[in-house]
């Protein structure tokens, strides 16, 4: 059997598991930051780094990571001064006409504003996950850069239930992340990232934007086979 999910007499490959998750999780809060973070001089510095070692199979993943390189490339003062601008005008919502409006969950699945039930709804799921305020410098905790900052925090529990040979509970955290996915983040984060896509002004967050999307999408698809696969697969 070459399924990567099992190893000897069809049993799970816990190894494999626990690197798959430590990588997963390592991209979600990378994603996150990008969201939660206003960029100085220093934080293009550590991200030029961080990009110079990253690598992916994915070929559409890899061409987005050599773009945000690029993107980043030249006088890092200049780029930071006009990045945190573009920064505070695509995700805080400054006024209409001049920001799109800010990336709530709640604000863009019909409800139009800040502090809605699909806010309260997200932190439901935060609660019933066992955990409570994800990131306290934020306000409302349905925040792009929280929700993925989240599932970021779910696949390092997973991994470390892998690491500790808990299968049920690393396929439970798995069902967690799916299902997160499935009800909020696929729900709402796309759509926003095609708007950033048409509306920034810098080429570094058209394509922060275009990974965002494209990982989350290929994720979810991952952990459907993966969870199929698990189905079979004996304790």
């Amino acid at each position: 059997m070459n399924n990567p999910f099992y190893c000897k007499r069809g049993k799970i490959n816990t190894n494999f598991l626990k690197n798959l998750a430590e990588l997963r999780s390592r991209t979600y809060w990378f994603l996150s930051t990008l969201y939660l973070i206003r960029p100085d001089a220093r934080f293009l510095r550590d991200l030029r780094l961080k990009l110079s070692e990253v690598s992916s199979k994915s070929d559409k993943l890899s061409e987005l990571i050599k773009l945000i390189r690029e993107s980043i490339e030249g006088d890092i003062q200049d780029l930071s001064e006009r990045l945190a601008v573009e920064f505070t005008r695509l995700f805080r919502g400054i006024k209409k006409g001049y920001s799109p409006p800010p990336p709530y969950e709640s604000v863009y699945r019909g409800e139009g504003r800040v502090m809605g039930e699909t806010t309260l709804s997200v932190m439901k799921f935060y609660s019933e996950a066992g955990f409570g305020i994800i990131d306290e410098n934020e306000g409302p905790q349905d925040y792009i850069g929280v929700e993925l900052k989240f599932i970021s925090m779910l696949c390092y529990k997973e991994m470390e239930s892998w690491k500790n040979g808990k299968i049920n509970e690393g396929k439970r955290y798995l069902e967690l992340e799916k299902r997160f996915l499935k009800e909020h983040i696929l729900q709402w984060i796309p759509g926003f990232c095609k708007i950033i896509e048409n509306e920034a002004k810098e080429e570094f967050y058209v394509v922060v934007a275009r990974l965002t999307e494209e990982f989350i999408k290929i994720d979810a698809g991952n952990l459907e086979v993966l969870l199929d696969e698990l189905k079979e697969v004996k304790v």
